[in-house]
């Protein structure tokens, strides 16, 4: 009996028990089941994974900042690029295969043996119903300025033409005599087979007062991303950033087809001075935003040098230079030098208002090589004309504007077809 009770009592406990752990409480039962199962262990990479990773890392982007280069024929630069690729990857299929192609495009360069163009423009005209509204300025508009569709399509055509833009620095080179002289001497530009250099210029760039209800842009400006553009007003005010005129349009078009500029080269600014500089009203003294506006002009001056833009002098007052007396071409410049060139930067450029060329010698060329200039430029459009002296060089211009694409389009037939460049909206010269 003893037995059987004990039995018995021992059953009730291990029923309890097992209720207690099967049961249990709801939230027990819901911690059971919702725990995750314990997580695999990952395969450790292979060597050959490894390899790839750091391939991926290290060579590919040094592959595409390379070829980037190269596209601008900046092949030395693409080959320093290429030697920082890690020793493990050196034999490389991709980069070896680079390292001979940039190394055989750095010696297809061949000498240009003929004399190079050198083309111009003024600032663009943007809206033509503004520009040619029949006015006083229509005509001289007409004449002497060049639309922005003109100068696309200019540009195509020049690209098509094989045309190539090069540094004018790139028509002579230095040669240092025994006791320390320099002399210039000629040279001929080395470019790739097939291409002809071109030199590319724009004179004044100031927007003048005359020209602000016009179709003109209004300056030049730093966009949000620090590259150079517009500011273009609309007649209702509207204002708009964008390329609208020569700097910003060709700086675009280099960027679609880089192969178009010689190792990063686009143009000249030929700058004025009498009503300041690229649309800042720097001259006024007395101006409330003078500073403001000075240091304006200092970063959009830096940035188009730093993007394959040079300066030159046009004169401060776009005076006659071959006709001013010596005293007034001493005042022009040295106005220049203080006003503009402090916030452009020096310069070895001159180029002459209305071409018009000085006597060389003369005290006159004298005196403008003691501030530094070296190469001048004046305007003859029916050829081109490039003369290397000893401490100067000249060469001439050929202005792309109506006068010449609609009066004397054989005179710049090698460059483009004039007759489909032509603005349909530009009406009859006078």
């Amino acid at each position: 009996m003893k037995y059987k009770k004990m039995l018995f009592f021992i059953t009730l406990v291990l029923a309890a028990s097992v209720t207690a752990c099967q049961g249990g409480t709801s939230a027990t039962k819901e911690t059971v089941a919702e725990a995750p199962p314990a997580p695999a262990e990952e395969p450790e990479p292979t060597e050959e994974e490894l390899t790839a990773m750091r391939r991926e890392e290290t060579v590919v982007p040094l592959l595409a900042e390379a070829e980037e280069l190269a596209k601008g024929y900046f092949y030395e630069e693409a080959l320093e690029c290429l030697s920082k690729v890690p020793e493990e990857f050196a034999q490389d299929e991709e980069v070896t295969a680079a390292v001979l192609a940039y190394t055989e495009g750095l010696a297809s360069f061949v000498p240009y043996d003929q004399p190079v163009r050198h083309i111009f423009f003024h600032s663009l005209i943007v809206d033509t119903s503004l520009a040619f509204d029949g006015d006083h300025m229509s005509n001289g508009y007409n004449y002497w300025m060049t639309t922005t569709k003109e100068f696309q399509a200019i540009l195509e055509q020049l690209y098509a033409n094989n045309y190539i833009l090069i540094d004018i620095h790139d028509l002579c080179t230095e040669q240092t005599a025994e006791d320390g002289t320099i002399t210039l001497a000629a040279a001929q530009p080395l470019v790739p087979e097939g291409k002809i250099p071109l030199v590319l210029s724009v004179d004044d760039v100031s927007y003048y007062d005359y020209m602000k209800e016009d179709g003109f842009p209004k300056r030049l400006v730093l966009d949000e991303n620090g590259e150079v553009k517009n500011l273009y007003i609309d007649p209702d005010g509207t204002e708009h950033i964008g390329d609208y005129d020569v700097m910003p349009i060709l700086d675009t078009f280099v960027r679609e087809h880089p192969d178009f500029s010689f190792r990063g080269a686009k143009g000249i600014i030929a700058a004025t001075g009498y009503e300041g500089t690229l649309g800042y009203r720097v001259n006024d003294p007395e101006s409330p935003t003078l500073e403001e506006d000075q240091a304006a002009v200092r970063a959009v001056a830096a940035r188009l040098k730093e993007t394959g833009w040079l300066f030159a002098s046009h004169g401060y007052g776009h005076r006659h230079t071959a006709d001013i007396s010596y005293h007034s071409l001493v005042e022009d410049t040295t106005r220049w030098k203080t006003e503009i060139a402090s916030l452009l930067g020096d310069t070895d450029l001159y180029i002459y208002p209305y071409g018009e060329e000085i006597d060389y010698p003369s005290q006159k060329l004298t005196y403008l090589q003691s501030e530094g200039f070296r190469f001048f430029c004046g305007v003859w459009a029916s050829k081109p004309f490039v003369s290397v002296q000893d401490t100067y060089v000249r060469q001439t211009r050929c202005n792309l504007d109506g006068f010449t694409m609609i009066k004397r389009p054989e005179s710049v037939s090698d460059l483009i077809d004039a007759a489909k460049v032509v603005d349909p909206d530009r009406p009859e010269l006078e």
